[in-house]
């Protein structure tokens, strides 16, 4: 075959896979799924005990991902709300179990702000940058916000309405899975009207959307089996 008919050939190939979507190099590909964990590790959280062992507890369940193909590549992304403005830690289930000493190293409590506001926003923009075809919601604290700078608010009273710039609802409209973990008990109904108000809960109803919110006695009872499906 001369080397003019081996181009047109290779160019009829490629022109093939392209009016096709690719289907003959991508057949098979599971779609691309992440986690977003929001920490809150700031002054707000007075449990630091039990808030650790239910983070440890359910990296340790994620870190199980790794034994599943379907699930074995998984993009983790973990934002802290002391240092809200950068993701803290990414990665696979394989490399958190590789990892995951030092992972819960960085989740060091400070008595500093705990700013949701700025959380779930770089929770926003991880998510547009990296585009995954499907992703859960986790949040781990009492969803009390103590936005920067601190003491810029004056004293924290509750219950305390969810912040009007949070974009948790809106990130909650489009994921498969949320968890609201160690949720304070004067919070819960506040931020089940702010979830009810976006429509989360009438998803969660129809079976579109995997969802709780639990305070500690239930994130506790839950140990070990956070992420089974509701």
């Amino acid at each position: 075959m001369r080397l003019s008919q081996i181009l047109k050939v290779a160019m009829l190939a490629m022109i093939g896979i392209v009016l096709t979507g690719g289907s003959n190099s991508f057949a098979g590909e599971k779609p691309r799924r992440s986690m977003f964990i929001v920490i809150e590790n700031g002054g707000v959280v007075q449990d630091r005990e039990g808030q650790m062992h239910a983070t440890s507890s359910l990296l340790g369940e994620i870190a199980q991902l790794r034994r599943r193909k379907a699930t074995r590549d998984t993009q983790i992304h973990i934002v802290l709300t002391a240092n809200p403005t950068e993701v803290s830690w990414s990665g696979t289930p394989q490399q958190l179990f590789e990892q995951g000493h030092a992972v819960l190293e960085r989740i060091a409590f400070v008595n500093t702000c705990s700013d949701l506001v700025r959380a779930w926003a770089q929770v926003d923009t991880t998510r547009r940058i990296t585009y995954p075809d499907e992703f859960d919601l986790i949040g781990i604290g009492p969803m009390i916000h103590a936005g920067f700078p601190c003491g810029q608010g004056g004293e924290i009273s509750l219950p305390q309405a969810a912040p009007r710039e949070l974009r948790l609802g809106a990130l909650a409209r489009e994921a498969s899975r949320v968890r609201l973990l160690l949720v304070h008990p004067d919070q819960d109904e506040i931020y089940l009207t702010h979830l009810e108000a976006a429509g989360v809960l009438e998803r969660a109803r129809s079976g579109e959307l995997d969802f709780d919110v639990m305070d500690a006695a239930r994130t506790q009872a839950a140990s070990g089996a956070i992420l089974e499906r509701k």
